[in-house]
């Protein structure tokens, strides 16, 4: 590890050879970093958008195989190959910066580091060559304190903290200006959370996936409750890595072309889905029949009449036989008479 603590030692002093302000080397080499690790992030970008899409997929044959985890497990091996796309992926930009900025918390607190010299204490500063033009002003700014090396830069000491600054130094200027830096730290983190769900279409479509991002809105407040005792030169690059962050997603959602046609179809899909819900929703509902109204019966026959008109016009077939051979008895009758 102190390889690595000198490697990033030796590129910050670096930096402050360009431009000799200690808050200026941190926020150059936050961007270095953040600039080199843009093509993994945006590949990550893609991979999770894409992972979004295959989600209905997984779940089709998490059912199919839910009594078989061997085969779920290739099934899904092969879905990854088959649509170009790393479950790992996404996670590589977000675990890649932790050992830069555990390394970076070594660095400044060896900057600010003192040794014992007779009844008295002088600055020696960790990883750094005593060449530097770094090493000499930090040893210069401890000589007649008796204190390690003071990292002074946008009016606030960033060798200490602001929970130190707080409760020992007792200085207006170092408490309002680390506590405004902590501030910024948690409001651009926090941004960013909200950033990926309002630029994400699945996030704000899926209420599990919307869930999950509205508790990570409240994990930059936790964080920096915990980095309150971290130097405030940590708290700098942190605040300039977050707000990196905001901004490239911002270009990446608005000009990537890769993103803005994952995006457009998730777009597409969603409105499919919402057209489909709506004309569902839309269709007329059947009428129901009242509870007291009694059911429909069919119309009767039409009734023969009588052959005199007589009566009420119901007759049975019995009685339309009747008058018929009573009319043919009078006819023969009548055909009788005339004979005579």
């Amino acid at each position: 590890m102190t390889s690595l603590e000198k490697l990033v030692a030796w590129v910050l002093a670096g930096f402050y050879s360009l431009v000799p302000n200690y808050a200026a080397a941190i926020v150059l080499l936050g961007l270095s970093f953040m600039v080199l690790v843009v093509p993994l992030t945006l590949k990550s970008t893609r991979s999770m958008l894409a992972m979004q899409k295959l989600q209905p997929k997984m779940k089709q044959l998490q059912q199919q195989h839910k009594n078989d985890r061997l085969a779920l497990n290739q099934a899904l091996t092969e879905l990854y190959k088959k649509e170009g796309v790393s479950p790992f992926g996404s996670c590589l930009p977000a675990i890649l910066p932790l050992p830069l900025f555990y390394v970076l918390y070594r660095v400044i607190v060896g900057l600010g580091a003192k040794v014992r010299f007779g009844n008295s204490y002088r600055a020696h500063p960790l990883y750094l060559s005593p060449n530097t033009k770094m090493y000499k002003n930090l040893v210069a700014s401890a000589r007649g304190t008796g204190l390690g090396a003071q990292i002074h830069s946008l009016g606030i000491n960033l060798a200490t903290s602001a929970w130190t600054a707080i409760t020992k130094t007792h200085s207006v200027g170092e408490v309002v200006g680390s506590c405004v830096l902590l501030l910024i730290m948690i409001g651009a983190n926090y941004y960013q959370q909200v950033q990926i769900t309002n630029l994400n279409p699945m996030v704000r479509q899926n209420q599990q996936m919307n869930s999950q991002m509205q508790l990570m809105r409240y994990f930059p407040i936790l964080f920096g409750l915990i980095c309150i005792r971290l130097p405030s030169g940590l708290i700098l690059y942190y605040a300039v890595s977050a707000l990196f962050r905001v901004g490239q997603q911002w270009m990446m959602y608005r000009y990537d072309p890769k993103v803005k046609a994952l995006v457009a179809r998730d777009d597409r899909d969603i409105e499919v889905v919402e057209a489909r819900l709506e004309e569902i929703e839309g269709k007329p509902a059947r009428p129901a029949l009242p509870k007291s109204s009694p059911p429909r019966r069919p119309p009767p026959p039409k009734q023969l009449p009588t052959g005199n008109g007589a009566g009420n016009g119901k007759v049975s077939g019995q009685q339309v036989g009747r008058n018929l051979g009573t009319n043919a008895n009078q006819r023969a009758r009548n055909r009788r008479r005339k004979g005579r």
